[in-house]
C-alpha cells in the first residue's frame, strides 16, 4: 500500500489568492495567444505592436507577479517545513479540481 497523503487546511485568504493567480494567468495566456506569432526575437516582435497592446502586456505581467507574490509570501507557509511545505504548495494548485475518484 502507498503512503497516505497528508491533508492541509488552507486559510480562505490563501485559497482566494491562488484563485486570483490562476485567473490572471489565464487572462495573460489568452492575451498572449492573440498576439502575432514571432520567430524568437522578442524585441523585434515588440516593435510591431501598438502601444496599448504593449501596455496591456505589461499590466498583465505585473498583475501575475503580484498575484504570485500574494500566494507564496503568505504567512501560512511559515508554519510548515520541509516536505510538508513542498506538498502543501503543490496541492494548493489543485484545490479547485475534483477529487481523484470523484463522480464526474
Amino acid at each position: 500500500m502507498g503512503k497516505q497523503q497528508k491533508t492541509f487546511e488552507y486559510p480562505d485568504r490563501l485559497i482566494e489568492a491562488q484563485r486570483a493567480l490562476e485567473a490572471v494567468q489565464a487572462e495573460r495566456r489568452t492575451h498572449l495567444a492573440a498576439l502575432p506569432a514571432f520567430s524568437g526575437d522578442l524585441e523585434a516582435a515588440r516593435e510591431g505592436l501598438a502601444e496599448d497592446v504593449l501596455a496591456e502586456s505589461a499590466r498583465l505581467e505585473e498583475a501575475e507577479r503580484q498575484a504570485a507574490h500574494a500566494v507564496w509570501a503568505d504567512e501560512y507557509w511559515a508554519g510548515l517545513s520541509g516536505e510538508d511545505r513542498v506538498a502543501a504548495r503543490s496541492r494548493l494548485q489543485h484545490t479547485g479540481e475534483p477529487a481523484e475518484g470523484a463522480a464526474a
